[in-house]
Formats: C-alpha cells, sequence, structure tokens
C-alpha cells in the first residue's frame, strides 16, 4: 500500500537533530516513535501541503521495523476514529501528517522529556 515514506527538508533536519541529541542510530527508529506520538494525540494534524524538495526517503518495509501490517493498521484505525475513509491515498496523508507532527513534537525545545524517553527505549 505504501511503498516509500517521503520527509521534508524540515524534517531531515529535525531528525539529524533528534539523531544527535538522542544517539539513536537510525532514522527509521526515531520516525517510528514519532508517528505513534502523532497517533497518540487525539486532535487531527493541521492540513499541510508538503513540500518533499531536498528531504529524504526511507523504504516503507525499513521504516516499519518488518512490521508493515502493525503500521498500516495503526492508521486505518486513527483515519477510522477521526471519521475520515481509508483508502490508499487517505493512509499516504495521515502518514506523512502525523509523522511531520510527531517529528516536530520530539524535535520542540519543551519536549525534552519525550526525547529523554527516546534514549531509554
Amino acid at each position: 500500500m505504501i511503498d516509500r515514506i517521503r520527509l521534508t527538508a524540515a524534517a531531515k533536519i529535525q531528525l539529524s537533530t533528534l539523531k544527535r541529541k538522542t544517539g539513536i542510530e537510525h532514522y527509521n527508529s526515531i520516525c517510528r516513535h514519532a508517528l505513534c506520538i502523532s497517533l497518540a494525540n487525539p486532535s487531527m494534524p493541521p492540513e499541510e501541503e508538503f513540500n518533499f524538495h531536498g528531504g529524504i526517503e526511507i523504504d516503507w518495509r525499513t521504516f516499519t521495523g518488518g512490521n508493515e501490517e502493525l503500521y498500516l493498521n495503526l492508521l486505518m484505525l486513527r483515519l477510522r476514529q477521526d471519521g475520515l475513509g481509508i483508502g490508499i491515498e487517505d493512509v499516504k496523508k495521515a502518514c506523512f501528517s502525523h509523522l511531520h507532527r510527531g517529528l516536530s513534537y520530539l524535535a520542540g525545545k519543551y519536549d525534552d522529556y519525550i526525547v529523554d524517553s527516546l534514549i531509554l527505549a
């Protein structure tokens, strides 16, 4: 359903910063945490038009750590809870929106507790 995860240039910078702060070696691990943190927030992510120029791409299987169905089901469940469609494009859009919002949470200066929890994970 999703082949690649695309991240903006801003998200790439956030990932680099988080990698340096946490010592977590791989972007995909940080991205999984970011996605789950955003999914746990009951509000919907803001509507955004993403510009992926200068960003990075991560293979879906690498992103999910081999748990493709788990993350796909988490996204579809969240879409249903939000009263949205669960078509392919809906799932992709939700994934990008939640992932970028989660990275913003992690990279935010007030989220030192969350970053510290990543280090302990």
